[in-house]
């Protein structure tokens, strides 16, 4: 009998443990995951689960999780940041189909299901990774491990591409607060709500049917003082202090968080999907702006297509780009000019856009063809 195809991966994150997770059944293939920490509840973070990668994660029976567990988003309000005055609403259910819908929830709730739905079928090692050379995974307790594939899955501050590429991580001039809030009334638990001012803007959602709800503010900034893994504690009197032109919903919303952290926001203008039998994905290969949900989204994407190039016995970086990189280049285009668009301070060009969203978000058919590029993508191989 044919000897198994070792796959060794690197972060136990989202992208790692969605890809162990698609070839956890096969016979074909053994697999380990190395993740330096051990699994543990951490505060409470959001994360939005878009069509696109609900429609994957539902192959590995993410539509059986505890609905509690999640919101489904219907609908997305655009206001303006300072006095609220609503601007459009897009409607989610263009893209929502039975069991398809884009949720929120608690990042915790996701890591723990996708742990869970390995069944310990695949080894996770809680060891730190210092090294990748000749396809060997180097550990810090001096743990040497050689593989047939190495999936690199670390994240944004992957260390184990080239060093022209490791040197591409670059800090975008905005700087991100976020934070939850407990048993919330917002009137609702079906929409995002999203807020346009000028050089910020806020995102406010729901991460269960309880009345708990995630906010993200994003802020120009030319701060290079934070540390690099968004774990800088920070508070909501600062927050309220440099959002004094800030609507009051904003401002309760800010005054009802007990934890608020902050991190610097990073892309990657150039792509790297790997090279020889080192594969990576995810942030650790495209890392951008947080727009339209597409982070966990496109690592998502990413895992799905690997694993299922796996299945048919392509082992090929080459292949995997060309059915990839396409693709997360348009997204993380969009991401990047969002942010740009988002934050517009100039009077008039505040009037184009908002005519401009009105008109996207009034007609489906317009709503359909600008949005659905990205939530109802066809996964080819």
């Amino acid at each position: 009998m044919k000897n198994k195809i070792t796959i060794g991966i690197v972060g136990g994150g989202v992208a790692g443990l969605v890809f162990a997770n698609f070839l956890k059944d096969s016979s074909r293939f053994k697999i380990k995951i190395f993740e330096k920490k051990e699994f543990t509840i951490k505060p409470a973070t959001g994360i939005q689960i878009s069509n696109n990668a609900r429609r994957i994660l539902n192959k590995i029976n993410f539509n059986q999780i505890d609905t509690g567990k999640f919101s489904e988003v219907h609908k997305v309000n655009i206001f303006q940041y300072e006095n609220k005055n609503k601007i459009a609403e897009l409607n989610i259910n263009y893209f929502n189909n039975d069991k398809e819908e884009y949720v929120s929830l608690d990042r915790n709730h996701l890591i723990t299901f996708l742990l869970s739905e390995l069944k310990k079928k695949i080894e996770v090692y809680h060891e730190e990774v210092i090294s990748i050379q000749n396809n060997t995974i180097h550990c810090s307790n001096k743990l040497d491990e050689k593989f047939d594939v190495i999936i690199v899955a670390d994240g944004i501050f992957s260390r184990f591409g080239n060093k022209a590429w490791e040197n591409s991580l670059k800090k975008i001039n905005a700087l991100a607060y976020r934070g939850v809030i407990r048993g919330y009334d917002s009137g609702t638990t079906k929409n995002v709500d999203l807020f346009l001012g000028n050089n910020r803007h806020f995102v406010f959602y729901p991460i269960n049917k309880c009345g708990d709800f995630s906010f993200t503010s994003i802020f120009a900034s030319n701060s290079n003082s934070l540390s690099s893994d968004y774990s800088s504690a920070s508070s909501s009197e600062e927050l309220l202090g440099i959002s004094s032109n800030a609507n009051d919903e904003i401002k309760k919303i800010i005054s009802s968080a007990s934890n608020v952290y902050k991190w610097p926001i990073y892309h990657r203008p150039t792509i790297n999907f790997g090279q020889d039998q080192v594969f990576i994905i995810g942030d650790a290969s495209h890392a951008m702006p947080p727009f339209h949900a597409q982070g966990a989204a496109q690592a998502i994407e990413d895992s799905f297509c690997l694993a299922q190039m796996f299945e048919k016995n392509i082992l090929n970086i080459s292949h995997f780009k060309s059915i990839r990189a396409s693709r997360v280049e348009m997204i993380s285009s969009k991401s990047y000019r969002n942010l740009f668009i988002y934050h517009l301070s100039n009077s008039f060009l505040k009037t184009v856009r908002n005519v401009l969203i009105k008109i996207i978000c009034k007609y489906p058919m317009i709503s359909k063809f600008y949005f659905g590029k990205i939530y109802n993508y066809k996964f080819k191989n």
